[in-house]
């Protein structure tokens, strides 16, 4: 019963991959989900044994940017009426002056629960190009 239990919560964890959406971080006028800075974005949740959800937030940028990552992210369960957060509001994680970036949370669930996750990823100010060094002029 415990490993049909186990198999059923595996594949509803890999059924529900978290939702995400793309947010500038306020300066450069980026749209939700309409940066063209972002190259990818995504979350997966994998249980980890014990009801616990290991929850793997990775993005990357064309370039090098000077922050991205995830600003803040929600665990959510399913009820009878629907998504209920079970977390409220978590700070997530972000790099400075990277074009990837990866991160991951455990969650201590409830074997048998359905979860998904919610998430704010950011990526803020492309890094302005580097200064050239003029050319001296030719004899």
């Amino acid at each position: 019963m415990k490993r049909f239990l186990t198999l059923i919560l595996c594949m509803t964890l890999l059924l529900c991959l978290g939702s995400a959406c793309a947010q500038s971080g306020g300066n450069i006028g980026i749209s939700p989900l309409d940066s063209d800075y972002f190259n990818r974005y995504g979350t997966t949740l994998s249980p980890a044994g014990n009801g616990d959800v290991e929850i793997t937030f990775s993005c990357s940028a064309v370039g090098i940017v000077s922050q991205l990552g995830v600003s803040t992210y929600t665990v959510q369960r399913l009820d009878t009426s629907g998504w209920t957060d079970v977390t409220g509001l978590l700070t997530g994680s972000t790099g400075s002056n990277v074009s990837t970036y990866s991160f991951s949370k455990l969650f201590h669930g409830v074997a048998g629960e359905t979860y998904r996750v919610t998430c704010t990823f950011i990526c803020e100010n492309p890094m302005p190009p580097p200064k050239q060094r003029p050319t001296p002029p030719s004899a």
